[in-house]
């Protein structure tokens, strides 16, 4: 009977000793694939030497109860390694898709590695044409400002007056201003984001996902845990790859760019003829208020900056609050998608 009842730790810990093997080779496949492992070992040794000194110990002192709550710990650590493993395949596997398709399309350069890179990538070419956008509009009012501010004074024997058939320019200006300000906060959101993407690819899988999984291999931090490994992976590895699926789901081939607004044309402000001047006027109304241009620059900053920019966070908060619920954590989110 002693050693029936003594034969089950022992089969539970060959058991967990080949899960532990099975682990390490695992790990060591994905070593040149996935991201550097240095801090993988580190979260997962630490916790093991600390419950094999625990262990030992608990034959020193004789504290046979201990070391069932020690097992069932040594299962927690093979279970976070699972996972880690989990997370270090997923991102490989992710990354070569990404770099597979953009290269099978024409569009990977040389520096572009990763599902990460492609995404810092397609905010700077968001960036970069928020900022065109910005310039051209100050430039079209600032040429709309200068060719208003035209004007004639007339002195005919004594009597003075001012002639400013120019000056009615000046009303497209506010409409001008409303829109560089609806665009300056779009650029801000392309800044944030690619600060997001800075932080997530510095500190994802070298501090915020290792120290999560050194805290979850113990009963007491494991929630603390599974949140800081859903909040690592989750921005490190969903962030930008919704950044692209959202982006690229929104039209067929090469994404449209932003239109460039016309610049006025000369006014003469010696000009007499009311009804030419009215027709200037008019005319370049018409051209900058043309549906057409209108519609690309809407779809261009409210829908492809600020929209999708909100969309992807919103996405990346859920996934980050139904992965730790997964691997025992919970995560109100509600808050930080409302910021959103």
């Amino acid at each position: 009977m002693e050693a029936g009842k003594g034969g089950r730790p022992g089969k539970a810990l060959r058991l967990m000793l080949f899960a532990s093997m099975a682990l390490l080779l695992a790990a060591g496949s994905l070593h040149a694939a996935g991201p550097a492992l240095d801090y993988f070992w580190l979260a997962l040794l630490i916790p093991t030497f600390i419950v094999a000194i625990a262990y030992m110990a608990s034959y020193a002192f004789g504290a046979p109860s201990l070391r069932a709550i020690l097992q069932d710990e040594l299962v927690q650590i093979l279970a976070t390694g699972a996972v880690a493993l989990t997370l270090f395949g997923t991102q490989a596997a992710v990354d070569q898709y990404v770099v597979a398709t953009l290269q099978a399309s024409g569009a990977a350069g040389s520096d572009i590695n990763g599902v990460m890179d492609a995404a810092a990538a397609k905010i700077g070419d968001l960036a970069a044409g928020t900022n065109g956008v910005l310039q051209n509009m100050q430039d079209v009012s600032m040429e709309l400002g200068k060719q208003a501010s035209k004007g004639v004074f007339c002195n005919f024997m004594g009597v003075g007056f001012s002639l400013s058939n120019c000056s009615p320019f000046n009303a497209y200006r506010g409409s001008l201003t409303a829109s560089a300000f609806t665009t300056t906060v779009a650029l801000s959101d392309t800044y944030a984001q690619s600060y997001i993407l800075s932080l997530a690819r510095n500190f994802g899988f070298t501090v915020i996902i290792p120290l999560g999984l050194l805290l979850r291999c113990f009963k007491a931090s494991r929630g603390a845990g599974g949140a800081l490994i859903a909040i690592g992976f989750g921005f490190y590895t969903v962030y930008p790859a919704v950044i692209l699926a959202t982006d690229n789901l929104l039209h067929d081939g090469p994404a449209p760019g932003a239109p460039t607004l016309p610049i006025v044309g000369k006014c003469d402000p010696m000009e007499t003829s009311v009804s030419k001047s009215l027709s200037e006027f008019t005319d370049y109304g018409s051209q900058l208020t043309d549906y057409g241009n209108a519609k690309a620059l809407a779809y261009f900053v409210l829908v492809r900056v600020l929209f999708l920019s909100i969309l992807n966070l919103i996405v990346t908060l859920g996934f980050i609050r139904a992965f730790a619920h997964m691997i025992g954590s919970e995560i109100d989110v509600s808050a930080l998608a409302r910021i959103s």
